[in-house]
């Protein structure tokens, strides 16, 4: 069932952007992949300067395959905002019955 199939975290540091999730979410969409896991921490003070965006962190799981996780690292880390990104990925827990 799982067969071939990876679990992967995908770490993001881009500039803060009000429509930075859904840029980030795109491919994954695009690609038919759920995320199983998001987590997006922003500066602390929550506030937005057009004139200096610091960074956001944003971190992303889910399950594909190999090739695939990669084309969707591939997309995000070429986005303006992105400022540098990485994949981890490691074998799936779950066995094909």
């Amino acid at each position: 069932m799982t067969a071939g199939l990876l679990r992967h975290r995908l770490v993001v540091e881009a500039d803060a952007h009000p429509n930075l999730m859904l840029r980030l979410l795109e491919p994954f969409a695009i690609h038919n992949v759920q995320p199983t896991r998001v987590r997006l921490d922003a500066p602390e003070d929550e506030r937005l300067d057009p004139t200096d965006l610091r960074p956001m962190r944003a971190e992303i799981g889910f399950t594909a395959p190999a090739e695939l996780a990669e084309r969707l690292w591939a997309r995000i880390d070429v986005m303006v905002p992105v400022r540098s990104s990485h994949l981890v990925s490691s074998a799936s827990a779950a066995v094909a019955a």
